[in-house]
């Protein structure tokens, strides 16, 4: 199995991996996907979560909204977690986990209403493709809502104080990747990719960009 940073993951550290997702980040999910759904204000129609690992934010949002809500990520064994949670919630048919990459969608084009991504993109390798491609699959009207963050400055103050109990140095890490994905260097790409139709949220729910297909 790959971890969202691109290296090996044993046995052993995709179990600490769930076990962290499980619990230390399982609160930040539902508020997460109501902030996607209020501050896009698509309540249904066909969705897509990248990176979904093992499907928190996917779940999150089918509950939030009446959207269907397709499951992406890379690595097969994610996809096969996914597939139990799914089940297990009841949400067959309203969350559909599939195989695939970022960089590379297999989707076609005008295909998805909304597009989410929680954590994702700051391990991205070529962030200006997966911005082309997910802006290429989104339909006329649609938006995105991806980046990185806690869902409130107490959700976040409480995960980080769990993380740095686990792992030193998880603060340093954390504001280096902010600074990989900080709203000059969004900008910049999105320029270069064409894409005009945008906001960005940069405040204590972490920073978001809402793409808006034309």
């Amino acid at each position: 199995m790959k971890g969202k940073d691109g290296q090996i993951m044993g046995k052993k550290d995709s179990k600490e991996f769930l076990t962290i997702a499980d619990t230390i980040f399982a609160p930040i999910y539902p508020v997460i996907a109501e902030q996607i759904v209020t501050n896009t204000g698509i309540h249904s129609g066909t969705a897509l979560d990248v990176g979904s690992g093992p499907g928190h934010l996917a779940n999150a949002l089918a509950l939030a909204s009446e959207c269907t809500v397709h499951a992406l990520d890379c690595s097969p064994d994610m996809i096969e977690i996914c597939q139990n949670r799914v089940s297990e919630k009841g949400l067959t048919g309203r969350v559909i986990p599939a195989l695939g990459d970022v960089s590379e969608i297999p989707y076609g084009d005008n295909s998805f209403d909304l597009i989410v991504s929680r954590g994702s993109w700051f391990f991205w390798e070529d962030l200006p493709k997966g911005l082309s491609e997910i802006y290429r699959v989104l339909k006329p009207g649609g938006k995105t809502y991806i980046g990185g963050g806690f869902g409130t400055a107490e959700l976040k103050e409480q995960i980080v104080a769990a993380m740095k109990e686990r792992e030193s140095d998880f603060e340093s890490g954390m504001k280096e990747r902010m600074t990989s994905r900080s709203p000059d260097i969004i900008r910049s790409v999105l320029e270069n990719i064409g894409v005009h139709n945008y906001s960005l949220i940069n405040d204590d729910s972490g920073i978001w960009l809402i793409m808006v297909r034309e």
